[in-house]
């Protein structure tokens, strides 16, 4: 055999071998790799359970009504008694004709004892009655001259402790609408003497009476 030959038949050998353990070495590492991939497969998953809390709405508990309180009675306040129109057509005298102190305000006996200062007072509960100072001339109306109608006016004055005329209404009218507005304009600027409880000056309702003729 020649070294040729020889050389030849040894590298076909190591070839062989090497193409032999290669193509094993191939197969080890493939099955391996499968292994491995089948187990990760094999892992069994566990579901996730969602557990979601479901809300319970307490029911709300209504507050039981507290008992209302019994109104109290109102206590019923005494009316002023009503003026005497008879007694007022003649007038009392307080050096004004037709003039007279009233009882509008009620009966105040109950104060004498203690007056409050901004008290309305009557001719029953006064120590000195109001004087008048000043009036201007009284305005015949044009209309009720000329047709030649005649007539009269009460009207109920709240004269201030100052003497003037607070408040003027109109109690009653003969004939009705008359006589009216000049009644109530003329009063309106009339000055008093204050009238007076104990020294000290008070308001007081008093009425007059005003003749057209």
């Amino acid at each position: 055999m020649s070294q040729k030959e020889y050389s030849t038949k040894g590298r076909g050998l190591y070839a062989f071998l090497y193409m032999f353990f290669g193509g094993l070495l191939m197969i080890v590492l493939v099955v391996s790799f499968n292994k491995s991939v089948e187990k990760k497969e094999d892992v069994v998953k566990k579901p996730i359970r969602h557990i979601q809390a479901k809300k319970t709405h307490k029911k709300a508990t209504k507050p039981k009504p507290k008992p209302k309180p019994k109104p109290k009675p109102k206590r019923a306040t005494p009316k002023a008694p009503l003026p005497n129109m008879n007694s007022l057509l003649g007038g009392v005298a307080m050096n004004i004709p037709e003039f007279a102190t009233g009882n509008i305000a009620g009966d105040s006996s109950d104060l004498l004892s203690d007056i409050v200062e901004d008290t309305i007072m009557n001719e029953n509960t006064i120590d000195i009655k109001p004087k008048v100072l000043s009036r201007p001339p009284l305005e015949y109306p044009e209309a009720a001259l000329k047709d030649g109608i005649k007539g009269y006016v009460i009207i109920n004055l709240l004269i201030g402790k100052d003497g003037s005329v607070e408040l003027a209404k109109i109690l009653e009218a003969q004939p009705t609408g008359v006589f009216d507005n000049a009644a109530l304009n003329a009063v309106r600027s009339w000055r008093f003497s204050a009238a007076k409880y104990k020294g000290k000056p008070v308001k007081i309702w008093a009425k007059q009476k005003i003749r057209f003729q």
